[in-house]
């Protein structure tokens, strides 16, 4: 399994770890096209364990949650 962190700059300011396999997540391509690129948010990873995901995470200086499937 791998893990994928959305650093989101809009919403809620905020970095979210996700399972690879979520389809919002789709192995760090996310759920939708995303034509205004990395204006609102960024993909980081892979990371092969959660605690890896988790150092990426608070490394963003964001508040970090969760996908609700990790």
């Amino acid at each position: 399994m791998n893990y994928w962190v959305y650093e989101n700059w809009t919403a809620d300011k905020k970095a979210v770890i996700h399972d690879g396999k979520c389809a919002n997540c789709n192995d760090g391509r996310g759920c939708h096209p995303n034509p205004h690129g990395e204006k609102n948010g960024k993909w980081h990873g892979s990371f092969e364990t959660i605690k890896d995901a988790e150092i990426a995470a608070n490394g963003t200086g964001r508040i970090v949650r969760r996908h609700r499937r990790v």
